[in-house]
């Protein structure tokens, strides 16, 4: 018997063979290219902290209002800080103020690669100061580092210096002689100020301790000078500068194989025959749409559509949910023209296959039309999908942890820097008062929710500020988009993911509301930097957990923890948390909503990608998604 595409549930639970039903009025899957050529791989390593530069470097500190009553938006929130390599992506330095080796190779070690003696300026007046900086320039190149320093001045004086942003004076310099005789200037991308809260990049003058990154060498350097524009001095009438190369915390951890590797054959098949894994989506070249979505219309937010007994209020009905198309996902409210599979063919979007003959889920969120500088939008973001697979009914409300592995590629925006450009977020009015007052407009968000990730929302709580308790809760995935302006910085062309612990508000014990977290409290690039970023063309195997924390009805244990792995590796970590408690909040039965069930346990995987906030989308996208699987253990990346 020839296997179909999507394997069935374990567990010994209900399989999916009879689940299969015939298109009707389904839209077809986005044509092919007639050019078979693979896009361009980004260049490079695919994480965060493996990029060419250290810094995400900016052009301007803020966007100027372009309506009136409007606010400047400000850029200077990237970069690193006092706490952060990268405050944007939440990696973290080791130790409070920067990571450093000396000259004798010791980290945080007291030998500086240079000094120099500075003397204050006369007031009003520059001084031009220059160090020799060669054993510090050739330990960058020969060790292939980033060229990134601190810089910091002796106790008992103050010194400023300009930075890139300065109209008259520019950053700092690094002039090289390379080996072979040719002379190049290395200009300063970034100075900031070594500073705790946010980051101060865009300053024109910037007080020492600083961070500098510069250009990188492209050979082997023989003499490098330094030059710095100091443009203020108080204290000590000399001060003396100390220069240290910066060596933040990079390893890349190692990858881990799981269920995938271990006990499945090459592209998940065979995955769904062991006792842990609940369901297995393959959307290998020939499957069709109907296998994996239930082509019908039903509210999942009705619990007239459930099984009365999963509330106790009749016996078993198989025909409801979450029995009905159990395994493929159950359309919430997501156009069919906006998603569909597409075989390992295609070329839109920069898409590549995973591997030869494995297609993918493609989901297209496009622009709002007339969206411009004044429009109104209203209160409502855009959509691209919103759809859910239901557990099985033993597991319904009852499972209590859960991993979700998929790779997700992000396609490519037409043109390729509109998804970093600045000019495309604009400012708009959310509603028709506010633009005849020519009050309160605001700027687009460029970013909102993504992922496929376990939820128990229900009509009383979940989303907007209201997960946790006894309602409901939700664990949505974060995605935002850097805008600098600059198109090769390290935070720009993909995504920063995260975990939405920002809906765990009001309904939780104190202690335990998470719309205040730390960023490396809820971003990926929390462990070293490597899961910071998900760059635009790139496949990566994601992975999430999620332990529910125990509650009964005599009180709930901060025993909760989130996870992820990116290609294996895990980029994020968080215990000790709370996500529910019991006694069910129960209003009672009303058909056109649902109530909590049973333990609050996981009741399905909701794929729900959204921009806003409370803005629309301002350029077309689109993103991929295969090698679904869910289980009860950890899976990791399939074989292939």
């Amino acid at each position: 018997m020839k296997r179909r595409p999507l394997l069935g549930a374990s567990l010994g639970l209900p399989g999916l063979a009879a689940c299969r039903q015939e298109p009707t009025d389904a839209a077809p899957a986005p044509a092919a290219a007639a050019a078979p050529a693979l896009p361009p791989e980004r260049p490079g390593s695919p994480y965060r902290s493996q990029q060419r530069y250290l810094f995400q470097q900016l052009q301007q500190a803020e966007l100027p209002s372009r309506l009136p009553g409007g606010q400047a938006l400000p850029l200077d929130r990237y970069g690193p800080s006092a706490d952060y390599v990268d405050a944007y992506c939440g990696w973290t330095w080791e130790r409070r103020g920067g990571d450093w080796i000396d000259a004798k190779g010791l980290r945080w070690g007291s030998a500086p690669w240079f000094s120099l003696e500075t003397v204050a300026p006369a007031p009003g007046q520059v001084g031009h100061e220059f160090v020799d900086a060669t054993a510090l320039a050739q330990a960058a190149q020969q060790q292939d580092r980033w060229c990134a320093l601190l810089l910091r001045n002796s106790p008992g004086s103050t010194l400023k210096i300009s930075g890139p942003l300065h109209p008259r004076l520019g950053g700092p310099q690094l002039s090289v002689v390379y080996a072979d005789g040719e002379r190049e200037r290395l200009r300063a991308r970034l100075v900031a100020s070594v500073q705790p809260g946010r980051p101060q990049t865009a300053a024109p003058e910037l007080m020492l301790p600083v961070f500098i990154e510069f250009e990188r060498p492209r050979k082997a350097v023989r003499e490098a000078r330094l030059g710095l524009s100091l443009t203020a001095q108080t204290g000590q009438a000399r001060a003396r500068v100390e220069g240290f190369l910066l060596d933040p915390t990079h390893t890349l951890p190692a990858a881990r194989d799981g269920l995938a590797r271990a006990q499945a054959q090459r592209l998940d098949a065979d995955l769904d025959q062991h006792p842990q894994v609940i369901g297995v989506h393959r959307y290998v070249d020939g499957s069709r749409f109907e296998d994996f979505v239930l082509n019908e219309s039903i509210n999942p937010w009705a619990e007239r559509e459930f099984d009365p007994s999963i509330w106790d209020r009749g016996a078993p009905d198989t025909r409801k949910l979450p029995h009905k198309g159990l395994g493929r996902w159950v359309n919430i409210s997501t156009p069919r023209s906006q998603w569909g599979l597409v075989d390992s063919g295609y070329r839109g979007e920069g898409f590549a296959p995973l591997t030869p003959g494995l297609g993918a889920l493609r989901v297209h969120m496009p622009a709002a039309p007339n969206l411009h500088d004044g429009a109104i939008v209203g209160h409502g973001g855009t959509p691209g999908v919103n759809a859910c697979i239901f557990m099985p009914e033993p597991l319904f409300g009852r499972l209590d942890r859960v991993f979700v592995r998929y790779y997700l590629r992000l396609g490519l925006t037409e043109p390729p820097q509109a998804a970093h450009d600045p000019k495309v977020r604009y400012q708009v009015y959310h509603g028709q008062e506010h633009a005849q007052t020519a009050r309160n407009p605001v700027w687009t968000d460029r970013g909102g929710k993504f992922g496929i990730m376990p939820d128990h929302a229900t009509s009383y709580g979940g989303v907007s500020g209201s997960s946790g308790g006894n309602k409901g809760w939700q664990m949505r995935l974060a995605w935002s988009e850097c805008d600098a302006g600059n198109g090769s910085g390290p935070d720009e062309g993909g995504w920063r993911p995260g975990f939405h612990t920002y809906d765990f508000q009001n309904e939780q014990p104190v202690g335990h509301r998470y719309v205040n977290d730390r960023v490396e409290q809820s971003c990926w690039g929390q462990r070293d930097g490597v899961g910071g970023m998900l760059y635009a063309g790139q496949w990566y195997c994601i992975e999430c957990e999620l332990q529910l924390n125990h509650a009964d009805p005599k009180g709930w244990r901060p025993d909760g923890a989130l996870r992820a792995w990116v290609d294996g590796r895990l980029v994020f970590e968080r215990e000790g948390m709370v996500f529910r408690t019991l006694p069910l909040h129960d209003p009672g039965f009303e058909s056109g909503r649902i109530r909590p069930c049973r333990e609050l346990g996981i009741r399905s995987l909701w794929f729900n990608w959204f921009h806003g906030g409370q803005t629309q989308n301002s350029i077309d996208r689109s993103l991929f998604v295969t090698g679904l699987a869910w289980g009860r253990d950890y899976l990791g990346p399939m074989k292939r």
